[in-house]
């Protein structure tokens, strides 16, 4: 299945073909969640703060399904 990610925060700099507009295009097998999603990826959980699927925050157990935009916000820190 197909999945579009958007990438935010300074995640994009990772992937040097990245369209802040399009995202990424990701095949992954049917039936993965989010946090399969982010191993394919090679986000770690420290790196990633949020994940919205459809506008919506999701946990890393929260299954996938076919077209949908995964919205990967990186951690802030700081003070």
């Amino acid at each position: 299945m197909k999945v579009r990610v958007k990438l935010f925060g300074t995640l994009p700099q990772r992937y040097p073909d990245y369209n802040p507009e399009h995202g990424l295009e990701v095949e992954i097998p049917h039936g993965a969640k989010v946090k399969d999603l982010l191993a394919y990826l090679e986000i770690s959980a420290s790196d990633s703060g949020i994940v919205a699927v459809d506008n919506l925050v999701v946990k890393a157990d929260e299954k996938l399904k076919d077209g949908l935009c995964v919205r990967i916000f990186q951690r802030a820190f700081g003070g």
